[in-house]
């Protein structure tokens, strides 16, 4: 029975590790898309500006990056302290 526990921990940490590393590559390739986003939108301004949609274009696309730099303040905040309640756990162990 304590194997089976086991191998089921296991297989448990295996998952939490491959979620983990997965998600983490994901938000980086996100985190480049935002940030090729704000070039391109920096880039656009003079004709925008020339359109006379500048207005109508640079608020909510402002907005809609104020709000992806918060969440991803808010994540970066989580793993930090995902990261601190792990190494304060493999330090009680070890």
């Amino acid at each position: 029975m304590i194997k089976h526990i086991r191998q089921g921990l296991v297989h448990a940490r295996k998952f939490l590790h491959g979620a983990y590393h997965g998600g983490k590559k994901f938000l980086q390739t996100v985190d480049t898309y935002a940030s090729m986003a704000r070039r391109i939108l920096a880039v656009s301004q003079p004709m925008l500006a020339d359109l006379g949609v500048q207005d109508q274009v640079t608020g909510p696309a402002l907005r809609g990056f104020a709000r992806y730099d918060q969440a991803k303040a808010d994540v970066m905040n989580i793993n930090q302290k995902g990261e601190d309640y792990y190494s304060r756990i493999a330090a009680a162990v070890n």
